[in-house]
């Protein structure tokens, strides 16, 4: 059988209370990325829009491999920290899926730098699968802080891992191989929507709301009613028909998403943090 993937996409971004808008994204037709800029003027958005600009090279191509995706990240960490000058220091975050053939199946490589998140819907099942590269969430994996401390905590917007600011040209990248079904819905946001919008409400809007663009809106908007300040960037990703169907398997490792609350700005990491 001819392995093949379609998809759906809806978007929506709002510059929140910002001057700028310094989060990018590309829908395409088998890479996906949302990019949250740091830096301000003429550095956040040019970060964010270099990294989609890479990536957008690998749209052609029907599946994307491990290693082309590999070369991909490599490439956007060097241009993100050739970006920096005297004047300014870009830096941005990154979570993204390609489609991917992993021995004749459908498969999604999700990946992620920073705290920009995706999630996946399969069935009822709604499960975060990116982890933060953050301060706060190590400090909560550690024990050392409880889920409700996180939210007051005073570094809890410091990332720990970015591309540009003080992370140089080579930055590692956490990637996650998913088994692609029909009807599996993928949401991608930057943390404008996280920070301030708990999984459980992200959740009940990305399984019970069929249309694309209308979740990507919704969400936006509960970001906004929340009191988000920052942009806010969702992208959603609908898998309308896939071939070969996988066989039945149980998926080992997957964890349920937790509520987090991240309010605030992103820190790019500096030297000392």
């Amino acid at each position: 059988m001819t392995l093949r993937v379609v998809a759906r996409t809806g978007f929506a971004t709002d510059i929140g209370m910002r001057a700028l808008n310094e989060d990018s994204a590309l829908a395409g037709r088998s890479v996906f990325v949302v990019a949250d800029g740091m830096g301000g003027h003429l550095a956040g958005e040019i970060a964010s829009r270099t990294v989609v600009d890479v990536f957008s090279r690998l749209d052609g191509k029907e599946f994307v491999s491990a290693y082309e995706l590999e070369g991909a990240i490599a490439q956007a960490a060097r241009r993100v920290a050739g970006l920096a000058s005297e004047k300014s220091l870009p830096g941005t975050t990154v979570t993204g899926l390609v489609f991917a053939d992993e021995g004749g199946y459908p498969c999604a490589r999700v990946f992620n730098i920073g705290d920009s998140r995706t999630y996946h819907v399969s069935g009822r099942a709604f499960t975060q699968v990116t982890r933060d590269h953050s301060e706060v969430q190590e400090l909560l994996d550690a024990g050392i802080i409880t889920e409700e401390q996180s939210l007051t905590w005073e570094r809890r917007n410091v990332i720990t891992r970015a591309l540009g600011g003080y992370s140089g040209p080579v930055v590692g990248a956490d990637v996650h191989l998913v088994p692609l079904n029909a009807g599996d819905r993928f949401l991608l946001c930057s943390d404008g929507l996280s920070g301030v919008v708990s999984d459980t409400e992200i959740g009940e809007v990305a399984r019970y709301m069929e249309d694309s663009n209308e979740t990507a809106q919704t969400l936006v908007q509960k970001a906004l009613g929340a009191g988000g300040s920052d942009n806010v960037t969702v992208l959603v990703v609908d898998i309308v028909d896939c071939s070969p169907r996988w066989p039945a398997l149980e998926v080992e490792g997957e964890t349920a998403t937790c509520d987090r609350r991240n309010v605030g700005d992103d820190t790019v990491p500096r030297k000392g943090d």
